[in-house]
């Protein structure tokens, strides 16, 4: 193939093949105006941090705008101005920073500004300076903020021509001042910089890493004022402009024209959904008569068109409990849809552009992307040995498992589906929990997860259970539930990640319990394709009945942070979140396709008491991944699934046995049974409800240690399986009376 230069520079008026960082020199420049259509946070990521201020004018990238005459283009860029707002564009732009740009931004070393209402700015053109010396560069010609502008390595053809210490940068200079200037408004809203600054008041004494770390992650009502402020000041530029003249007097008119055209175009789309989705659906069933299996584009038997039409044909309304509930990540998976020969997943993510339109997910990793992206994962695990108190390879293992399953999150119904029976199923957990103590890093874990496993360029974090739904709700702790288990139902097959779940999550059946065992049971009955769950708790708070406990996974994540290095570790957790991506999940699941379409392949991988083995396949996968780079498996890679929550419950067990005076259980040496009166755990309770300390004891109990009925007040323990299951020695098993350690004989 022909390789053609796409990106013509000239410096001075001759070719030259310079880089991003030499046309953007900040050795010989310190100052930036930068006058665009578009720009990236990458780009500002990569190469604007550094100059001692910037300032960056960024024209409106939409189509729509660029062809609209004066009168229309007034109420485009306003109903575009209120997207914005309402898509909090501004906000995840700032979000999408590093931190020291971020801080630049706050310090106004780092200024943006739009064009208002009523314009829009094509222009591109880029003046620099040097302070001291006074020399410039002028850059103008057709490309805007993006890598892709700059790089010969994009099918993109862009002119750039560069001139130092030219006559046109006073030209361009007063072009800014005298025409762009006085139809511009700040990009960001004034309150996002009261915000931040009231919050890093009120956390003065944390390190100042911590401090904007902390101030910049913004709550709802934080969100909601933030947007508040955008709205008002766009009513200030309306009334500006037409006062100034610069905007016409019937802009108000032409404003109100937009709740007409509105009415039109609900009419014109309920006109057009009957045919929209008619043709849609074609598609689809087009796609369900090839069978893509291993390699070739074959007619697929009637019987599976058939199984195909019926689950296509079937609609499934999921719906929100409340309209302030966020908008999810899309991912949606169609197993038919696998095609090896054009390397598709089967998976589809929402296109950036077109919100309306599906597109495939996955692409194939380079060798050099796959050693960056274990390299990165190493840097995590080292972070935990460094950082946190009494770290060992078996816990690292188990934060490497929580990445493993994530990975795994988008196909557990696949999994579930080739489990066999019903009961094989209940192996295969929908819900992954995250037990651990406070400062044990879990949320950090949690973030880092969102990132590898995004579906678009800039990964959405993980919610909070308190605010999945506003204060105020009606029947807020209930309605949470249903809304949890409504996108668990979904289609939608991106793992949920949930952020602090409290202890009556787990403690009272309508919440945890039959959130867990409902919704395995009916998406396995009901759906094709559904989502995982992943979300953390405090170590103590997980306590589930064993018929919930079998259909979750619970992995420890309790190794406490030491305070002196907690600077240190931030910024080391800083520079992780820097390199995550999702590169290593595209990559993933193009290989799990494969497995998938692979008819010979093996599902069902037994061990742990006879137990599936539900990330075998997965581990597999990260094993090609180490023989691709020529690197060793590393010590703290997880061969195995883990048990921790029978080894949390037996810890439970086991402290309360070792704690507690001789009254609390007596021991019969007719029966060899252990009596404990579970109720005096309640004794020093103040409120009894679901949440009681007994009721907690009595859910860890493994059945195989239980007589009879353990919901009495005395509970009845079958001692020598009691004592084998809580690993302590039988102190009951001499023969001699006097040598008996605890307790009287029954």
């Amino acid at each position: 193939m022909v390789e053609l230069k796409t990106t013509n520079i000239l410096y001075e008026n001759e070719p030259i093949n310079w880089t991003i960082e030499q046309i953007f020199d900040q050795q010989k420049f310190d100052e930036l105006l930068g006058i665009t259509y578009s720009v990236s946070p990458k780009f500002v990521n990569q190469y604007l941090e550094g100059f001692r201020q910037v300032m960056l004018v960024v024209g409106i990238p939409e189509g729509t705008i660029q062809a609209a005459t004066n009168d229309e283009l007034i109420k485009t860029t306003v109903k575009y101005a209120n997207k914005q707002t309402a898509k909090k564009d501004a906000l995840k732009f700032f979000g999408n920073l590093k931190s020291p740009l971020k801080q630049e931004i706050l310090d106004h070393k780092i200024e943006m500004q739009v064009p208002q209402a009523g314009y829009s700015i094509h222009s591109k053109f880029y003046l620099l300076k040097n302070s001291q010396t006074n020399d410039t560069r002028v850059i103008v010609g057709s490309a805007n903020l993006s890598n892709q502008a700059f790089d010969n390595h994009f099918n993109q053809f862009e002119e750039v021509f560069i001139y130092d210490n030219s006559s046109l940068y006073d030209v361009l200079y007063s072009h800014y001042l005298q025409d762009l200037g006085p139809i511009l408004t700040d990009y960001f809203p004034q309150e996002l910089f009261k915000v931040v600054k009231q919050k890093k008041k009120e956390r003065q004494e944390l390190p100042a890493a911590d401090q904007l770390v902390s101030a910049t992650i913004f709550d709802d009502q934080e969100v909601s004022q933030m947007q508040q402020s955008a709205i008002s000041k766009t009513v200030d530029n309306l009334k500006n402009g037409i006062s100034l003249g610069i905007l016409p007097e019937n802009t108000g008119e032409l404003i109100n024209q937009i709740q007409d055209e509105r009415s039109s175009a609900n009419q014109a789309h309920q006109d057009k959904k009957e045919d929209q989705l008619a043709e849609k659906l074609s598609y689809e069933i087009s796609s369900d008569l090839i069978s893509n299996r291993n390699q070739k584009h074959l007619i697929a038997t009637q019987p599976t068109v058939k199984k195909r039409l019926v689950k296509r044909l079937k609609v499934r309304q999921v719906e929100k409990v409340a309209e302030t509930v966020a908008e999810r990540s899309s991912l949606l998976f169609e197993e038919s849809t696998i095609d090896l020969l054009r390397q598709q997943s089967g998976l589809f993510a929402t296109d950036t552009v077109n919100r309306k339109k599906a597109i495939p997910f996955g692409k194939y990793a380079t060798k050099e992307q796959i050693k960056t992206s274990l390299a990165t994962i190493n840097h995590l695990l080292k972070n935990y040995e460094k950082f946190t108190i009494k770290y060992n390879n078996d816990y690292g293992s188990r934060v490497y498992e929580a990445i493993l399953y994530a990975f795994t999150a988008p196909f557990i119904s696949v999994i579930r589906h080739h489990a066999g029976s019903e009961e094989e199923q209940k192996d295969v957990p929908q819900f992954l929990f995250l037990g651990g103590t406070a400062n044990s890093g879990k949320s950090s874990l949690l973030r880092i997860i969102s990132r590898m496993t995004a579906v678009g360029r800039n990964g959405s974090d993980f919610m909070d259970y308190a605010t999945i739904l506003p204060e105020g709700t009606h029947n807020k702790k209930s309605q949470t539930i249903q809304q949890l288990a409504n996108w668990l139902q979904e289609s939608n097959v991106h793992p949920l990640l949930v952020d602090e779940i409290p202890s009556e999550f787990f403690s009272k059946p309508s919440y945890g319990e039959n959130l867990v065992v409902n919704t395995t049971n009916t998406v396995d009955r009901q759906q094709e394709n559904y989502p995982a769950f992943i979300g953390t708790t405090n170590s103590d708070g997980y306590t589930l009945p064993e018929r919930a406990r079998r259909r979750s996974y619970y992995l420890k994540n309790d190794k406490v942070f030491d305070d002196k290095y907690k600077q240190e570790s931030v910024v080391a957790y800083n520079r992780i979140l820097a390199e995550v991506n999702n590169t290593l999940f595209k990559d993933f699941v193009l290989r799990f396709a494969a497995r998938i379409a692979d008819e010979n392949q093996q599902w069902d991988y037994y061990e742990n008491g006879g137990k599936i083995d539900f990330l075998h396949i997965t581990r597999d996968i990260f094993k090609e991944y180490y023989e691709v780079v020529d690197e060793a498996l590393p010590i703290f890679f997880p061969e195995h699934r883990y048990d921790d929550s029978q080894e949390s419950s037996q810890e439970k067990w086991r402290k309360l046995f070792l704690g507690s005076s001789n009254e609390y259980f007596k021991y019969n040496r007719d029966t060899n049974t252990l009596i404990f009166k579970i109720s005096t755990l309640d004794e020093n309770t103040s409120r009894f409800g679901d949440s009681r300390p007994s009721k907690v004891y009595r859910d860890a109990l493994s059945p195989k240690v239980v007589n009879g009925n353990p919901e009495g007040v005395d509970v009845e323990l079958d001692a020598p399986a009691f004592f084998e299951w809580i690993n302590v020695k039988n102190p009951y098993a001499s023969k001699n009376p006097f040598k008996k350690l605890f307790g009287k004989q029954g």
